[in-house]
């Protein structure tokens, strides 16, 4: 039991600085537009969509951080598996919801608009699909373990 502790704290402060690490970049290419527009004549636009995205990708990862060590502790533990894995869910929601409005690299798309369609970006997208269901699959495998645990 102590190693699905440690894997979920481990998974889920990886998830917690994949989350970070998308907001700042998200504040950076927004802090940096004006730059941006003036040297290489590219437009930035906000996008709430991708910010909804990051924040739920980074309360997904702090509350499984939160969960394993609640769970260590002997807190109430369920809340925060309950939270990560709803807003893990919203985050695949909004993923899938996003690449059937706006197309596979959405994000891309949001963000820069007609520069933004690149083969590698729809690779990354797609990848970011497919950490997030094996995340959300590793959070419905926890739920499973705490429902028949004693």
């Amino acid at each position: 039991m102590k190693t699905v502790l440690y894997l979920a704290l481990i998974i889920g402060v990886l998830w917690s600085t994949f989350g970070l690490v998308m907001l700042i970049g998200y504040s950076l290419l927004s802090y940096a537009s004006p730059f941006l527009n003036d040297i290489l004549n590219v437009t930035v636009k906000s996008s709430r969509w991708f910010l909804a995205f990051a924040l739920s990708f980074l309360a997904s990862g702090m509350c499984i951080c939160l969960y394993s060590l609640a769970k260590a502790n002997g807190d109430n533990h369920v809340v925060f598996l309950s939270f990560a894995f709803s807003s893990s869910a919203l985050s695949i929601a909004i993923q899938i919801y996003r690449m059937v409005v706006s197309g596979i690299g959405w994000f891309a798309y949001d963000l820069l608009g007609s520069y933004g369609e690149i083969g590698l970006v729809k690779l990354v997208s797609v990848g970011l699909l497919a950490l997030s269901l094996i995340f959300f699959s590793f959070q419905f495998s926890l739920i499973r373990m705490e429902r028949y645990s004693p």
